[in-house]
């Protein structure tokens, strides 16, 4: 279970930038007035991660030092997630 939660978020924010991409071609600069399956999987992606995250650190705490690395990816990927779509205006 611990290496599903270490590779798990990571994947998910990587799959959540696509969706960003994704959008952002088939969109541009006009998004859709309502939201899209795009933006619901998304959603449901990005808020899905938090606890998984939540997890691995608590579950690795006694080793923080040695989850850090993964940890620090974990939480780039899924602010890289969030800065596309903000830049993206999507």
């Amino acid at each position: 279970m611990k290496r599903a939660l270490k590779f798990a978020p990571i994947v998910m924010s990587l799959i959540a930038l696509a969706l960003v991409f994704e959008g952002a071609i088939e969109f541009g600069s006009n998004p859709p007035k309502d939201e899209g399956w795009q933006a619901h999987l998304f959603q449901i992606l990005m808020v899905v991660q938090l606890p998984m995250i939540l997890t691995f650190t608590v579950m690795g705490w006694p080793s923080l030092k040695q989850n850090l690395p993964v940890l620090g990816t974990q939480v780039l990927c899924w602010l890289l997630a969030l800065g596309a779509l903000r830049v993206s205006g999507l």
